[in-house]
């Protein structure tokens, strides 16, 4: 799991906008409001489009994802020049 999108309920004011906008369909309107579809872990890619389009601010990111604790950086010592290949 990437992250978790929650929504301030008493803020949203079920404009669709983040459900537009989500490039993996992971949100709906229930109710007119905003709400992860479920399961939400499935579909989700923590983008941050429904938060950066929300007018009200009721989008909240939970969790971040550190791409940086993900990757491991391998030293490699000094670059070695090419090797060319000859017939």
């Amino acid at each position: 799991m990437l992250g978790r999108v929650d929504f301030d309920l008493a803020r949203c004011t079920g404009c669709g906008m983040c459900v537009k906008i989500c490039p993996a369909s992971a949100l709906e309107l229930v109710d007119k409001k905003a709400t992860m579809k479920e399961p939400p872990d499935d579909q989700c890619m923590f983008c941050g489009d429904c938060q950066a389009v929300c007018p009200v601010d009721a989008v909240i990111m939970k969790r971040p994802y550190r791409w940086t604790s993900f990757y491991k950086v391998i030293e490699h010592g000094e670059p070695k020049p090419p090797r060319l290949f000859t017939d």
